[in-house]
């Protein structure tokens, strides 16, 4: 099972060496894609990870950092399987918060060159809290969270994860409004934790202290709270968590 990062910051200004946040789970044969930012699809192509073997797309939310690259993600696999007809699945699930944000992304795609016709089909299902699906021995399951407004009785717009496989269990946090947001999904081996609200060292101390520490604790989504004081928080996390956190770059790939 392999990990693969595209981006790795948040909605900021533009960032030198860093677009917005996206990654994907490679698992038997198969390319599971979680948020979708800028440059994702470029970033995963020239990476050399095979576009061809994408079968669901899961979206945290819709702000612009994390569903930017949406579009183009799907134009490029247009692209590619026009080129050499090797896509594996022609059904890809989308699971996305706030479905009239997929129609308008549609509606967009279907005004580019040959109004997007394609062969292969895209099934856009939306977000509530539980169980999303089970493909091939990988499982994930969706928790809302604090990030956006809500009022009682309209669905929830942002969402964290829990991706189940080979014995492992991954959360991403998706944007949160903290530890209290994910905590029923925890103990996990590894937490994809966002640094663009939140103070890294401060995460640390609270997982800590509250016994909820994961195998790997790693940090995505950067904003300038990390990046412009880049090294002095690192020396904080030496100090805390030494050897158990990670702070992911563009372009990375991890074997879990």
């Amino acid at each position: 099972m392999l990990l693969h990062i595209f981006g790795s910051c948040s909605g900021t200004e533009p960032y030198p060496g860093r677009h917005h946040v996206g990654f994907a789970i490679e698992h038997a044969g198969g390319l599971y894609w979680f948020d979708a930012g800028e440059c994702c699809s470029h970033t995963a192509h020239t990476m050399g990870v095979d576009l061809m073997k994408l079968r669901r797309i899961v979206i945290s939310h819709t702000h612009m950092d994390h569903v930017g690259g949406l579009g183009n993600l799907l134009w490029t696999i247009r692209k590619l399987d026009g080129m050499h007809h090797t896509l594996e699945n022609r059904d890809i699930d989308l699971y996305i918060p706030e479905q009239r944000a997929w129609e308008g992304i549609y509606q967009m795609l279907q005004y580019t060159e040959g109004g997007f016709v394609c062969d292969f089909r895209v099934h856009a299902h939306p977000v509530a809290d539980g169980p999303l699906f089970e493909d091939r021995g990988l499982r994930v399951t969706a928790l809302h969270n604090r990030h956006l407004p809500h009022e009682d009785g309209t669905p929830w717009r942002s969402f964290g994860y829990l991706i189940e496989c080979e014995g492992r269990r991954i959360v991403y946090s998706g944007d949160t409004g903290g530890v209290d947001d994910y905590e029923a999904l925890l103990p996990c081996d590894l937490l994809i934790m966002e640094s663009g609200h939140h103070h890294p060292p401060e995460v640390a101390r609270t997982l800590l202290e509250r016994g909820l520490f994961p195998g790997t604790l790693a940090f995505i989504h950067h904003g300038r709270d990390l990046l412009d004081r880049y090294d002095a928080q690192i020396e904080v996390l030496d100090r805390l968590c030494p050897g158990r956190y990670l702070v992911y770059n563009d372009a990375e790939t991890y074997t879990l």
